[in-house]
């Protein structure tokens, strides 16, 4: 699994009612029927008090959904409705896995580092389970393009044994999901306006600019078309997708992002605004106004706040964006 501080955590595990993808980044997850077999998914927020969580993970043999959060383990029957158990702490032995799962039998598997994997009874005693040994989890990176590469939990099947990986339609849900439905972010000063100044005068003025600002909403209508919102405050689809949009820009590079902290702009409906400018005007010069935008593929997602003027045709050099980390 690609670095938690290049890439969000996301958790994928079964319970009784479903499979479920888990995005603590965004305080949501999905609930999905049995994968891959069907396009929809319940869009459902995560309970306050299980936020936060380092780890997500479940079973269809186990009741309870678990969450480890600093070195403690959380229960709870759903994950929109809360915990049901007070927080219990970890074994020592049983801390700072690199993953966890459930084990059908009760008993708990614990991926300790690459190639080494545990099972215990219960976390919070450490005691080994020697009668059980986890199965076959392995790890599959598929190349989508030659500079791009995404690593996720490959299910199995219990029947049958063979492995399969999402619908299509959930694929955005996932990290840097976004760029391999869309294309890779990028951001670039557009040219938005030319102001000529006919004089032998030096002169400086003000002057208004029309331009957009905000979020293309309609650039990202597909994103999350299958997710229904079944619970009274289930997140607003939408919103989901402009913060997995934020999400993207934050990506390195290599995973199809920007490297870019996005949240101080408006991410509101794009709309046409006026801005007013002062600068000074050589005699018979041409100033060249430039706004930076930012989008995916080929299509411009948002319009940043930031105006810049040169003069010459050449766009400015700066990125007018704090990076992500």
């Amino acid at each position: 699994m690609a670095p938690q501080k290049d890439i969000p955590n996301v958790h994928i595990f079964s319970t009784r009612v479903g499979d479920v993808i888990v995005r603590p980044d965004l305080n949501c997850y999905l609930l999905l029927p049995p994968l891959p077999t069907s396009p929809c998914a319940d869009l459902r927020p995560l309970h306050p008090s299980l936020r936060g969580g380092q780890h997500y993970f479940g079973s269809r043999w186990h009741n309870s959904i678990y969450v480890i959060r600093d070195n403690k383990i959380l229960e709870a029957e759903d994950l929109h409705t809360g915990t049901s158990k007070e927080p219990r702490l970890l074994h020592p032995s049983c801390c700072d896995g690199q993953h966890y799962f459930a084990i059908s039998g009760g008993s708990f598997g614990i991926i300790l580092s690459p190639g080494s994997v545990t099972a215990v009874k219960d976390l919070t005693t450490g005691e080994p389970d020697p009668a059980t040994v986890p199965g076959q989890h392995s790890w599959s990176k598929e190349k989508m393009e030659s500079h791009h590469s995404y690593l996720y939990w490959q299910l199995q099947d219990n029947f049958s044994g063979e492995l399969f990986s999402f619908h299509p339609s959930f694929l955005s849900f996932l990290p840097g999901g976004l760029g391999f439905l869309k294309g890779s972010a990028f951001g670039a000063w557009e040219l938005v306006d030319t102001i000529h100044h006919h004089s032998d005068e030096l002169i400086t003025r003000t002057q208004g600019i029309f331009v957009n600002v905000g979020c293309a909403k309609e650039k990202l209508a597909n994103v999350g078309t299958s997710w229904m919102a079944s619970l009274l405050d289930s997140p607003d689809p939408g919103s989901v997708a402009i913060a997995i949009a934020k999400a993207q820009f934050a990506l390195p590079i290599q995973f199809g992002g920007l490297g870019l902290d996005t949240k101080q702009e408006k991410w509101e409906e794009a709309r046409e605004v006026e801005m007013s400018l002062q600068f000074t005007l050589q005699p018979n010069e041409v100033s060249y106004v430039w706004q930076y935008q930012m989008g995916l593929g080929k299509e411009v997602i948002l319009f940043c706040r930031k105006i810049e003027i040169t003069n010459s045709r050449n766009p400015p050099s700066g990125i007018p964006l704090p990076p992500s980390s």
